[in-house]
């Protein structure tokens, strides 16, 4: 990993010095060229390629990037979740204030939280 005192610095698997061109960070311009599915896709191919061939390239440094990778489709994945509950809470009619009902607890009753099975609800 890139020293914290140089957070620029180029290295062999977390930034290396040939992907970053005119300020730009190859793998930002990847992102940026594709569909969500697509970047997803590209990422999880390098995972495979870079556990694939490992063993007769480049050992523990193949391993690295394709952790490497596995961490952006990671982040992604997380990335869309977060933006799905933030578009959930937001078109939610029962939230207020940024609150939320959790499922199964009633709400409608003054001082009491009684569990309920959602399914009898109807």
């Amino acid at each position: 990993m890139p020293s914290e005192s140089a957070p620029n610095a180029f290295h062999p698997v977390e930034r290396p010095q040939h992907y970053a061109f005119g300020g730009i960070e190859a793998i930002e311009g990847i992102e940026a060229s594709m569909s969500t599915e697509a970047y997803r896709g590209f990422c999880k191919g390098n995972v495979l390629k870079y556990v694939w061939r490992y063993e007769s390239k480049n050992g523990l440094e193949d391993l690295e990037k394709a952790k490497w990778y596995l961490n952006q489709l990671i982040f992604a994945l997380e990335t869309d979740q977060e933006r799905e509950a933030l578009a959930a809470i937001e078109n939610n009619v029962e939230c207020t204030d940024g609150f939320c009902p959790m499922p199964g607890i009633r709400y409608d009753i003054p001082g009491k939280q009684v569990l309920f099975d959602p399914i009898e609800k109807a």
